[in-house]
C-alpha cells in the first residue's frame, strides 16, 4: 500500500516537472517569435531614413533663376524630377532669344544644357557647377553651328522655387525677304512730234507710189 502510493507520488511529480518543462519551451518560443516581429519592422525603419538621406542630397535646382554670365544676363526656369532637371531659358541681350534647359544633378553638383537659335545659328550653352537653397556658381562653355568657342564663369540667384511665372522673350518674327522687283514693259512706240507738238503722221509709201504714178503716166501708153 505505502509502495503504491509512493510510485503514485512520483508519477505525479515527474508529470509536473514534464509540464512545467514544456511551459517554459512554449514561453521561449513565443519571446523569440515576438522578438524577431519586433525586430523586422525596426530594421525596415532604420533603412528609410538612408533612404531619404540619399535622395535629399541631389542637389535642388527647381525654381525660377537669373543667370550672369560674361556675355549677359539669363532667365531660366528648372523642373526638376530627382535627379533630372528641365526647362526653358531666355535671354534679352545682345538679341533676344528662347532656349530649352535638360540636365541632371547629383550630391556633388549639377550640369545644364541650354540648346537656342540666336540670330539663326544653333548655340549650346554647358553650365556646370554646384548650388545651395538660394543661389549657384561654376563655369560656362558655349558652342555654336559655325564652330565658335567660348568659356567663361556664371553665378546666379533663385528669384522664386515658382516654376509658374516663367515669361519667354518677345522674339520678333522673321522677316519674309522682299519681293522681287517687277521690270516693267517697254512703252510702245509713239510717233515722232513735230517742234510744235504737233504729231507727225505716218507717211504710206505704198499709196504715194500709186498716186505718183497715175499723175505722170502717158496717155498714149497701153495700161
Amino acid at each position: 500500500m505505502n509502495l503504491g502510493r509512493i510510485a503514485l507520488s512520483a508519477l505525479i511529480t515527474i508529470t509536473l516537472i514534464s509540464g512545467l518543462s514544456m511551459a517554459e519551451d512554449a514561453d521561449a518560443l513565443v519571446n523569440d517569435s515576438i522578438n524577431a516581429t519586433e525586430t523586422g519592422p525596426s530594421e525596415a525603419g532604420e533603412m528609410a531614413p538612408e533612404e531619404e538621406t540619399a535622395a535629399s542630397s541631389v542637389q535642388s535646382l527647381r525654381g525660377s533663376w537669373i543667370l550672369n554670365t560674361d556675355d549677359g544676363q539669363i532667365s531660366m526656369v528648372v523642373h526638376q524630377s530627382e535627379d533630372l532637371l528641365y526647362g526653358a531659358a531666355n535671354s534679352e541681350a545682345p538679341e533676344p532669344w528662347n532656349g530649352v534647359v535638360t540636365g541632371q544633378a547629383s550630391e556633388e553638383g549639377f550640369e545644364l544644357q541650354i540648346l537656342s537659335l540666336q540670330d539663326g545659328v544653333l548655340v549650346s550653352t554647358i553650365i556646370a557647377g554646384s548650388a545651395t537653397a538660394d543661389d549657384l556658381s561654376g563655369t560656362v562653355v558655349q558652342s555654336d553651328s559655325l564652330g565658335q568657342v567660348k568659356e567663361g564663369t556664371v553665378n546666379g540667384f533663385l528669384v522664386s522655387p515658382d516654376t509658374s511665372g516663367y515669361e519667354p522673350a518677345d522674339v520678333p518674327a522673321a522677316v519674309a525677304p522682299a519681293a522681287a522687283a517687277v521690270t516693267p514693259a517697254p512703252e510702245a512706240a509713239t510717233p515722232a512730234t513735230n517742234k510744235t507738238g504737233e504729231t507727225k503722221p505716218y507717211t504710206d509709201v505704198t499709196a504715194l507710189a500709186e498716186q505718183m504714178f497715175t499723175t505722170f503716166k502717158d496717155p498714149s501708153m497701153p495700161i
